[in-house]
Parts: C-alpha cells; sequence; structure tokens
C-alpha cells in the first residue's frame, strides 16, 4: 500500500494525489464486499419458474383428455401440485424426475384454469374445451390448439437424454415410433418412395407428440418446416421468380410421408406431368403435336421446379433462343445465317407452342395463317397479289410458305432457301435443264430475276405474268398486247414499217419487227424468242409451236443480217446494207 499511498514529508498524511486513489480503492473494496459488482451465483442462474410444455396458455382443444407435460427451471422440487383439473396423479402432486412432470388429465367442457405450484413457484395456465366451432374462429382469447387423437399418457426419456441428473430438451432423440406398426397407420411407408423420417420411424421429425397450434401438430409450418433438415434449397428458394407452392410450402407438390414417385411427388408415379396436372389444365399439353419434353411428361427439362432466375421458372432466357438451345444445339446455325427472321431474334414462342399444338411443329396456328398474321401488315401488297390471283403459285396456294422460304434464317433476301434461279428450278427442273444448257440468256434469266417477269406469290395475269402478256400465239399488234415485253424493251420496236434505228432486224430499212406482227395473223414475241434462253443469238428458239406439232428454227447471223431457215416459210436472208426482200413488201 506505501507504493500507492506514500507519506508525505512530515510521515503523517497521504499526499492528494494519492489520497484520491486510495478512496477509488476503498469504494472498489466496499463493492466487491458488497456484491454489487458481482452477484453471487445463486442470482446469476436462471430465474426459477415453472414451465408447461402442453397444453400452452389459451389453448383451445376439442378433446376432452390430453397429457399435461412441463418442466421446472432453475429451482431442484420433488413435486408439482395441480389443482383446478381432473388428473391422474397422487394426491394432488405431480412427482419430478430429472426437472419434468406429467400425467393425464381430464378437462370440463368449458374455460379451465389448471394451477401448478411447487415452493414460491406457481403457474397458471388457462384451457379451453369445446367442440369445433362452425366458423373455425374458437372462443374469444384462445387458439385452436392441434392433438392427437385419443392421446395416452407419454414418457420423457423416450425423446430426452439425461444428463447430471437433468433432462436435456434442447435436443430431441431421434425415437422410433410406432405409428406406422399400430392399427392406425399400419399401411404408411409401403410406396416405391418414402420420405427419410417416415422410413426411419421418427414421426417427432415434423410432428410434436405434445400437439401444437398448427393442424396436425406439425412442429413448424410451410417451407419453415422442410428447410429444418433441406437448408441446402434455402438458397435456391431466394431466386426473383419462386413457384407459388414453394412460396405456400412444399406439400402441395410433394406428399410428406410417401409416393408411387421419386421425391413423393404427389403424381401417379408415371411422369413429373402427372404432378403438374394437379395444378395446370391437361389440355394445354396433350394437343395433336407435342413438344418432345411435353410427350414425355418431363416439365423440368425447361422449368426449375422451385424457384429460378427467369420468367415461368425456365432453366434459361427464352429470349433469342437461348432456352431452345439448351437442346437444339445442333441446329444453331440454321438460326444465324446473314439474313434472320425477326421472331427468331427475340422469342421461339413467338410462333412455337412450347408445349402442345393442333399444327405441326408445335406452331400456334396452321403455318400459312401463322405467317399471315404478321406479313399481311408487313407486306400488304404481297397479300394482295395472294387474295386477287386468278393465276396462283401452287405451294402459296397450298399454305406452304416454307416450300420457298426458310423459317428461321437464310442467307439470301426474304429468307429464300436459295438463289431464285436455283429455287425456282428446283421444281420447274425442265425449264432449268434447258436453261443450263443454253447459250443466249434473257437479261433476267441471266441475273436470277425471275421476279422481273413473274409474281411469285399470285398474278391476275396468266403464267404469274408481272403484266399483261397475251396467252394466244396469233394476236393483233397493239403496245398495250406486249406490256410486259415492253415493260423493259423500247415499246416503238415495232411501230414503223421503215427505220434505221429502232431495231437491227431489218432489211434496208424495212422494220421485219413490224412485219412480223403486223401481219393478217400477227405473231407474238414467242413465235421466235425464247422468254428464257436458247442456244442461238438474240435467244431465237430452237422450235417454233404450230398447233401440237412444232417446226425447227435456225438462225445463221452475219454481220450485216443473216438467214433464218423456219418452218413457218422459205428460208430468208435480210441485210441491212444490201435489201434482200423483194421492192413489193
Amino acid at each position: 500500500m506505501k507504493r500507492f499511498f506514500g507519506k508525505t514529508q512530515s510521515g503523517d498524511k497521504p499526499s492528494g494525489q494519492a489520497g484520491l486513489l486510495q478512496g477509488i480503492l476503498t469504494a472498489l473494496f466496499l463493492l466487491l464486499g458488497l456484491g454489487v459488482l458481482f452477484p453471487p451465483s445463486g442470482a446469476r442462474a436462471a430465474q426459477a419458474e415453472i414451465v408447461v410444455v402442453a397444453p400452452p396458455d389459451g389453448a383451445w382443444v376439442t378433446g376432452k383428455e390430453l397429457f399435461l407435460a412441463g418442466f421446472v427451471n432453475g429451482a431442484e422440487v420433488k413435486g408439482v401440485s395441480i389443482d383446478g383439473v381432473s388428473h391422474k396423479g397422487s394426491g394432488g402432486v405431480l412427482p419430478v424426475e430429472g426437472g419434468a412432470f406429467g400425467t393425464m388429465i381430464s378437462l370440463r367442457e368449458g374455460e379451465n384454469v389448471i394451477t401448478l405450484s411447487a415452493d414460491k413457484l406457481q403457474k397458471k395456465v388457462k384451457v379451453y374445451y369445446g367442440p369445433p366451432q362452425k366458423d373455425k374462429t374458437g372462443p374469444k382469447g384462445y387458439k385452436r390448439f392441434y392433438l392427437h387423437n385419443n392421446p395416452v399418457a407419454l414418457d420423457c426419456k423416450e425423446c430426452h437424454k439425461l444428463r447430471r441428473g437433468q433432462y436435456d430438451f434442447k435436443k430431441i432423440v431421434p425415437t422410433r415410433a410406432n405409428c406406422t406398426t399400430g392399427k392406425c397407420h399400419a399401411n404408411m411407408g409401403k410406396a416405391a418412395h418414402v420420405h427419410g423420417p417416415v422410413g426411419a420411424g421418427v414421426c417427432i421429425s415434423c410432428h410434436s407428440p405434445h400437439g401444437s397450434f398448427n393442424p396436425m401438430s406439425m412442429e413448424r409450418t410451410g417451407q419453415d418446416l422442410c428447410l429444418v433438415c433441406h437448408q441446402a434449397k434455402q438458397q435456391e428458394f431466394n431466386d426473383s421468380v419462386v413457384h407459388q407452392p414453394v412460396k405456400e410450402g412444399c406439400v402441395d407438390c410433394h406428399n410428406p410421408h410417401e409416393s408411387p414417385m421419386r421425391f413423393q411427388l404427389r403424381g401417379n408415379g408415371s411422369s413429373v406431368s402427372s404432378l403438374c396436372f394437379n395444378c395446370h389444365a391437361a389440355a394445354v399439353f396433350t394437343k395433336s403435336h407435342r413438344h418432345g419434353p411435353v410427350g414425355a411428361g418431363d416439365c423440368i427439362a425447361c422449368h426449375r421446379p422451385h424457384a429460378g432466375k427467369h420468367q415461368k421458372l425456365l432453366i434459361a432466357s427464352p429470349e433469342k433462343a437461348e432456352l431452345c438451345f439448351q437442346c437444339h444445339k445442333e441446329r444453331k446455325n440454321e438460326f444465324s445465317m446473314k439474313h434472320v427472321h425477326k421472331p427468331v431474334t427475340e422469342n421461339c414462342n413467338k410462333c412455337h407452342d412450347p408445349h402442345s399444338s393442333d399444327a405441326q411443329f408445335q406452331l400456334h396456328k396452321k403455318s400459312s395463317a401463322l405467317c399471315a398474321e404478321c406479313h399481311e401488315k408487313l407486306s400488304p401488297a404481297v397479300y394482295s397479289d395472294i387474295k386477287t390471283a386468278t393465276f396462283k403459285h401452287a405451294p402459296v396456294d397450298q399454305g406452304k410458305c416454307t416450300e420457298c422460304h426458310r423459317a428461321h434464317s437464310s442467307g439470301e433476301k426474304a429468307l429464300l432457301k436459295d438463289n431464285t434461279t436455283k429455287l425456282c428450278f428446283s421444281c420447274h427442273d425442265e425449264l432449268g435443264d434447258n436453261v443450263t444448257g443454253s447459250k443466249s440468256k434473257h437479261g433476267p434469266v441471266q441475273t436470277g430475276d425471275c421476279m422481273a417477269c413473274h409474281k411469285v406469290h399470285g398474278s391476275k395475269f396468266s403464267r404469274m405474268l408481272v403484266r399483261y402478256y397475251p396467252e394466244e400465239f396469233y394476236k393483233e399488234y397493239s403496245p398495250e398486247n406486249y406490256d410486259l415485253c415492253f415493260g423493259c424493251h423500247n415499246k416503238e420496236i415495232a411501230k414503223n414499217k421503215f427505220t434505221s434505228t429502232l431495231t437491227n432486224f431489218r432489211d434496208g430499212e424495212y422494220n421485219l419487227h413490224f412485219y412480223h406482227v403486223n401481219m393478217k395473223k400477227g405473231r407474238n414475241c414467242v413465235a421466235c424468242h425464247d422468254a428464257h434462253a436458247s442456244s442461238q443469238a438474240k435467244h431465237i428458239r430452237k422450235e417454233v409451236p404450230f398447233g401440237s406439232w412444232s417446226y425447227p428454227v435456225a438462225l445463221t447471223k452475219t454481220e450485216t443480217g443473216g438467214t433464218c431457215v423456219v418452218g413457218c416459210h422459205a428460208p430468208k436472208t435480210y441485210d441491212r446494207k444490201n435489201p434482200k426482200v423483194k421492192p413489193s413488201r
């Protein structure tokens, strides 16, 4: 003490600073002595009380007999007195073993006030006994408490371990129950797939043997019950899109006891869809053309069963076919050519029903009607041609758009299956062979522009031509009759009998085009020219039709004219510099 409280020079009194320290220490010693700073061990222990496990205060029960269970916390007593209810205790005292007590009690109808006491401890519990109310609200101030039918006396040591002479109520022993071996639930646990606790007979994993405010005496409700064991699912359930049954509780889809299906699903055992059809209308999935997974009943091939990050619980985004490519990877190149159909860039569901449809390929409608939904607005002129056509293109008339167009993407404009030459000649093969073997080709044929002359979706003109052209071989001449040809060629070519500039097909200045079309039986252009191609110059045809016959045509060109040998007339020679035609013409 001298180290802290050194003497003054006189040796009688401490200095001012030392006096202050001495005062503080003296106060601390006094507080410690009085036990103010550190209370005795008894005061630090848990507050002594009587705890009633069942029935809890405010419980409304519908059975007269039940097992009262409780324990004494923080005090050692040998017995607990019980009053206010008929019971099977001896002399009104319930023995306490390992801190616990219990007895069968018999309630009277109406409110029951049960008083429990031990030494200075006392606990009052109000319990209401009465039949179920029609409105299920129960008596005011009481809440329905669910108990097992025909309750029996319970033994604490079946579910709780004794530790140092006291029952450990924090941990429950997985005791096998006799629920499935007795007369009540004897058939339970015999299905192909049984819930683990049921198979092990540990019913108290989910059901409280003492009763609960939850129906069927459940320890917890909804997800809270299942996640006690299935903690790993918690993170999955936190995704942005959650299946409604998951929100409400797992048992809408899973039988908590047993099922003929894996994971105790509430289906008939044949497929996952048998579960899904419990909520989702089967008619949506059972049309004539079904998606493979739907046909196999494998809904989870596309949907997550619990929760996910994408709409409708899809396993991947439906945008830009990401979901569909999970399976259809081998067709990915088909969707990424130079020209892509707009719905493909958005969502496959624009055209296809992902579940089932009455149309092929699960299209929402028959292909022609489906295409019309968008393209009637996008291409009104095309659909005007289709509706008003007198001469119809067979694939269009039959609603087979994909005979010419790819549905997803193409290397050609308008999503054509190939360039127009190859595409058209894939059906018009005889014409294709003729064109391929010819040296002189009509300009549009040379460039592969069949649509320069033909309306491919239908036309009011024969041969689906874009403009009028006579079907007759002999036709009186007028420019209107050759509107098709004069769409490109000079319409003045046959106007004048004499010319030095309009055509090279002349004898001197005598216009031989004028002569051929202005004869008494005027010939149309195809009398001499093949509209597509020929092996002769100016695509002069090899033969000219004449009724059911045909006559050969041979043109020999010179620098200033030529000679024509044809079945129509005797061989004729013309020359622009040295006329050969008789002056009478």
